[in-house]
């Protein structure tokens, strides 16, 4: 028997600290609730852990970014509703000026209200804003790059890739044109000028007011002693007719301006390509929906630019919502600029029953346009509300997963700690009784 080194103690005390190493453990776990409290619970685990949960934070920021770029949508879109509102009670008026009871004057206060309405247009296209920022002036809208002052793409579908399209202008669009320094009338004479009709009240040798009256009636621009027409091609023309009161013909003439003209389609362009001109503007289409409109105008009266062009396309521009939780995953919103402008509507001139008739086509294309923007905006919408869905689905399973791994079962480890609990009283005891052990020896002493 031996005093100095107490084996059995010694043997029991070792159990008792491990068992209550243990029951710690397991009143850790029940009171945090978590399988893992520190790296040395499962390291592996705490590594997968730590990446769940960075994955859950960052999905609940991309619910509120779908939320938001939703808000986005929706507010450009309801501006566009506005505005094809707006484009729907300009054509009204335009049918309505384009009937022959209406006189001068009365489309003279149809051309009032219209005039209005397209200013409204334009600063619905500057106003509409979302947290200060812009949605339909352009700010996100693809940015492309013209080497050529005054050519620039108008718009473009999103099947145009980002890459250089190059072209070469052969002829360039001009404008119908008169050089009223020719014409001679008399006092009665009737002018009608793309059906703005005046009658003389001066002869042409003493004064041009009357004709520079119909020429503003028919909202044709005037330089000196030359008038043009405000817009280019061969569509747009300028007729002239002056007869006498008796009604004898003295002038007839028409003009007409002309298309662009282009060739050697090269770049991104595919073969397929198809182009069109109307004035100034090229419209280039090809398959799976690829569609371009270049404006080729560079000049006042006659666009001046000829030879090549070379575009640069890019994603630059566009509002990227991010809806993923790791870098690229977004989906860019790309809101094209809608004003007057773009729209082909900013010399709308519902003054004579020709300009009336042309208005129509005119809104009508606007028209179209506008819903045609609205309906992209509609996908965007759509396809944010799928991912509200699919975050909602992801951040299930993800959470799932994340308890799986992290969470304690509290019912296993009220079992770890009802043994635990048990073996240290009993190592307690046994504790007890080995200390005491040694006493024995003092029973051989005596």
């Amino acid at each position: 028997m031996r005093i100095n080194a107490n084996m059995s103690a010694i043997i029991a005390n070792n159990n008792l600290g491990r068992s209550e190493n243990n029951l710690s453990a397991a009143i850790e776990r029940l009171s945090s609730g978590k399988r893992i409290n520190n790296a040395s619970d499962d390291a592996a685990g705490l590594a997968i852990s730590k990446k769940l949960s960075r994955q859950l934070k960052g999905l609940d920021q991309n619910d509120r970014n779908s939320n938001d770029g939703i808000s986005v949508v929706q507010t450009a879109e309801g501006a566009l509703g506005e505005i094809e509102s707006i484009l729907q009670r300009a054509r009204e008026l335009a049918v309505q000026a384009a009937d022959a009871t209406y006189s001068d004057e009365d489309r003279e206060a149809i051309q009032a209200e219209v005039t209005q309405l397209m200013e409204e247009v334009d600063r619905i296209s500057t106003d509409t804003e979302y947290n200060t920022m812009p949605l339909l002036d352009g700010t996100i809208q693809r940015r492309s790059y013209s080497d050529v002052d005054g050519v620039e793409v108008q718009s473009m579908s999103s099947s145009v890739q980002t890459g250089e399209y190059t072209f070469t202008i052969d002829t360039a669009a001009t404008r119908a044109k008169y050089d009223m320094s020719s014409i001679s009338y008399n006092v009665g004479d009737i002018i009608e000028i793309n059906g703005a009709v005046v009658t003389a009240t001066t002869a042409s040798s003493d004064s041009y007011t009357d004709f520079v009256e119909a020429c503003n009636k028919a909202n044709l621009d005037i330089d000196g002693t030359t008038i043009y027409q405000k817009e280019y091609g061969t569509n747009m023309t300028i007729e002239l007719s002056i007869k006498s009161s008796d009604g004898t013909e003295k002038t007839n003439v028409t003009t007409a301006g002309t298309d662009a003209v282009i060739s050697n389609l090269d770049g991104r362009f595919s073969s397929s390509t198809v182009w069109r001109a109307e004035g100034e503007k090229i419209y280039l289409t090809g398959t799976n929906s690829f569609k371009m409109v270049v404006s080729t105008n560079n000049g006042y009266y006659d666009p001046a630019a000829t030879g090549d062009v070379s575009l640069k396309v890019t994603d630059l521009g566009m509002m990227d919502i991010q809806v993923g939780t790791e870098e690229g995953q977004t989906i860019s919103i790309d809101i094209p600029r809608i004003d007057t402008d773009t729209l082909g509507i900013d010399n709308v001139n519902l003054r004579t029953a020709t300009g009336a008739s042309r208005g129509i086509a005119q809104l009508d294309e606007a028209i179209k346009m506008v819903s045609s923007a609205r309906s992209t905006l509609g996908a965007y919408q759509n396809r944010l509300e799928t991912t509200l869905s699919n975050i909602g689905e992801y951040e299930y399973d993800l959470t799932s997963a994340l308890s799986g791994i992290e969470d304690c079962d509290m019912a296993e480890e009220m079992t770890e700690y009802s043994t635990q609990n048990v073996i240290t009283q009993a190592a307690t005891s046994v504790m007890s009784q080995a200390n005491a052990r040694p006493d024995t020896v003092l029973q051989l002493l005596r």
